[in-house]
């Protein structure tokens, strides 16, 4: 008698680096242009993905987001949150790996400026890696409404391994952490701010609890009105 194993194939864990930013629309907090620095500074990072919130791709404000893809020379997928009169701008996303798929999703905004969440798909050496880029109003009530439908999305993620980041607008932020843990609370390091004019933290790196956090640091740069957030993690 003779036995067949079925062997399945395990991709060994990669270890990735991630840099979440609002760009403001490339100027910095007393609104000096600052777009060349921030592409620099990108592309110094050696980062394997890059979120960006308040990009612009227009004829208006600037081709940033064509901009930085062909200085990053990364893979892209870009997402208006606002658009009209002249302004499309919102997010953006670059990946050093494949994009397998691609949504743009409005969040509910009310009568103030129309926020979003960019979900990108890539393929890491043969794991799945969901991104999910956001970008929260600046109202209490909306911003309930707006984390309510991104924990909701979250879960149907199910056992695939998620990182979400992005500008949220509030700080001291509790969320559940047996769906989204933060690397900075991981790390003992959530006292440092991240928004230049203010006192708080409201920018975050979130991770499914399926991903070894390893590293996290708020980048002190004075290039936007936020400061740029930075993690290595290992899927």
């Amino acid at each position: 008698m003779s036995f067949i194993f079925e062997m399945k194939y395990f991709p060994p864990k990669k270890e990735i680096k991630i840099v979440s930013y609002n760009i403001h629309s490339g100027l910095n907090k007393d609104m000096f242009p600052t777009l060349f620095d921030i592409i620099d500074f990108l592309r110094v990072s050696n980062s394997d993905i890059i979120c960006l919130q308040e990009v612009n791709e227009s004829a208006k404000a600037g081709f940033q987001v064509s901009s930085f893809k062909d200085e990053l020379k990364m893979f892209s997928h870009f997402g208006a949150n606002v658009v009209g009169l002249g302004a499309n701008y919102g997010l953006v996303t670059y990946s050093k790996y494949p994009i397998k798929s691609e949504n743009h999703i409005y969040l509910e905004s009310g009568e103030r400026e129309q926020r979003g969440m960019l979900h990108t798909v890539v393929n890491i050496e043969g794991r799945r890696l969901n991104i999910i880029n956001v970008h929260l109003g600046l109202g209490e009530k909306e911003r309930e409404i707006q984390l309510n439908e991104l924990t909701d999305f979250v879960d149907r993620l199910g056992n695939e391994p998620y990182i979400v980041v992005g500008d949220f607008n509030q700080g001291n932020m509790s969320l559940d952490d047996s769906i989204l843990k933060d690397v900075a609370q991981e790390l003992n390091k959530a006292n440092v701010l991240t928004f230049a004019t203010g006192l708080d933290r409201i920018d975050y790196i979130f991770v499914s609890p399926n991903i070894e956090v390893l590293d996290y640091e708020v980048l002190i740069k004075n290039m936007s009105d936020h400061y740029p957030i930075m993690a290595r993690i290992k899927i």
